[in-house]
Order: C-alpha cells, then structure tokens, then sequence
C-alpha cells in the first residue's frame, strides 16, 4: 500500500516539475496538457487523475511555495532566541524559498487572472500566512515584547505584502540592487514596524 502512494507522490512530483520546466520554456497560457502528458510520457487520462485542470498546476506550485515558506517561518520561530533574530531567519528563509520559485512568482504576477480566477482566490494564497504570523504577534504582545497597539491581523499582511513585493523586484523584474540588500532593509523595516528597533 505505502508502495503505491509513492508512487502516486511521485508521478504528481514528476507532472509538477514537467509542467514547470515547460511554462519557464513557454509561458504560462501557451503551455497546452498535451505537451505535459507527451514530456512525462504518459496519458492524458493519467493527468487528469491527479489535476483537474492546468489551472491546478498552478493552485499546486503556488501551495508547495507557500508550504516552504510557512515551515522556515514555524523553524525561525522555534529556533530562535529573540523575535529580532526570528525575523532575520524568517525574511532570509523567504526570500531564498522564493528565489527557488522565480519562475512560479512571475507567472503569478502576470497570470494570474488566468489561474487563480476570483480575488478570493487570490487571498488563499497568502491567508495562512497572515493568521500565522498574526497569532506570532500576538504571542509576543501577550510577552510584551510588542507593542498591544498594533493590530496582528493588519500588521501581518503589511509584512506580507512587503517581503512578497520585494521579493518580485528581486526576481521577476530582476533589480539592479542586491537581493543581499533587499533581505537586510525588509528586515529592518519590519522590525522597525513591531517596535523592535
């Protein structure tokens, strides 16, 4: 039996990284299921047995970024001495998550009306990044370390959207600054937000 959900696992894997490799070749809209199944070597009907549709490729990247990134954030927290190193780790870890997944964060920029469909679609794939680090805050405010002033829920989508946008700039519009620098300013200014500095 556990042979058999390897192998599962494994054939899904293998879709994904097919899948991946040929929107990097082709973009996102002219990659056809067809291609997918022919590289992979198998059905089309095999598929279809684990993605209803392109647009679930992309549902399945964007979880399998946003899973990593949710683990080096839980590690970071764990792992860490004080909420200034936590933040260092977490926005590090990120970026270089992120940084694996260029080719994911450009189509979600600019494909993204095509796969994610609703707005509320959209704000799945950054929802438990908000209640997580919302529910951090507010376990270091119960300490006192942050400030009771600041509201978890809107602070955890500020530093959301500002590591997320930053990282976009690093690698989908490719700037000229060093990431090295956008990592070190992200962090700073988040930590500057909670009160930290």
């Amino acid at each position: 039996m556990a042979s058999n959900k390897n192998k599962k696992t494994d054939r899904r894997a293998e879709l994904l990284n097919i899948a991946r490799e040929i929107f990097a070749e082709k973009g996102f809209e002219a990659t056809t299921i067809s291609e997918i199944v022919a590289r992979a070597g198998v059905a089309q009907g095999t598929f279809y047995w684990y993605f209803p549709s392109k647009n679930s490729l992309m549902v399945a990247l964007a979880k399998e970024m946003r899973h990593q990134i949710k683990r080096t954030l839980l590690n970071s927290y764990s792992q860490s001495e004080d909420l200034q190193t936590m933040i260092e780790k977490s926005v590090t870890g990120a970026f270089r998550i992120m940084e694996q997944y260029r080719d994911v964060l450009t189509i979600i920029r600019f494909s993204a009306t095509h796969w994610l469909g609703t707005p509320s679609d959209r704000e799945r794939v950054f929802s438990s990044y908000y209640s997580l680090i919302a529910e951090m805050i507010n376990r270091e405010q119960a300490k006192g370390v942050i400030a009771d002033d600041i509201n978890g829920n809107v602070m955890a989508v500020l530093i959301v959207g500002t590591v997320y946008y930053a990282a976009e700039e690093c690698y989908v519009y490719n700037s000229t600054i060093p990431v090295e620098i956008f990592i070190a300013q992200c962090t700073h200014y988040i930590q500057r937000a909670l009160g930290l500095k």
